[in-house]
């Protein structure tokens, strides 16, 4: 199995296994790192450095956290996973930049 094909399943199963929470307020926060796919209104993809696409939904981050960003930039995304598993719900998303060095 590779090493992507071992992150999605871990990825995945996760998702599974907290289905069982009640409400987003009682979900553990999970963090993202990847690259920028397309952002368009309140939704954007991130391609995870562990090569798996992810569904972001920004309705609940800040919009200057991600307004002007651009396909490719590298990003940090803190949220939760939605009730029903589909995507993560950012509620702190950073442009990686030079202070991350």
């Amino acid at each position: 199995m590779s090493h992507r094909s071992v992150v999605a399943a871990v990825f995945v199963s996760g998702l599974v296994l907290g289905s069982w929470l009640p409400s987003v307020d009682a979900q553990e926060l999970i963090r993202l790192t990847g690259r920028l796919q397309w952002v368009s209104g309140a939704r954007m993809q991130i391609m995870s450095d562990g090569g798996v696409s992810v569904a972001v939904d920004l309705r609940n981050a800040d919009q200057d956290s991600y307004h002007g960003l651009r396909p490719g930039d590298r990003l940090l995304v803190d949220g939760v996973v939605s009730n029903d598993r589909s995507r993560v719900l950012a509620r702190e998303i950073v442009r990686e930049d030079a202070t991350w060095y």
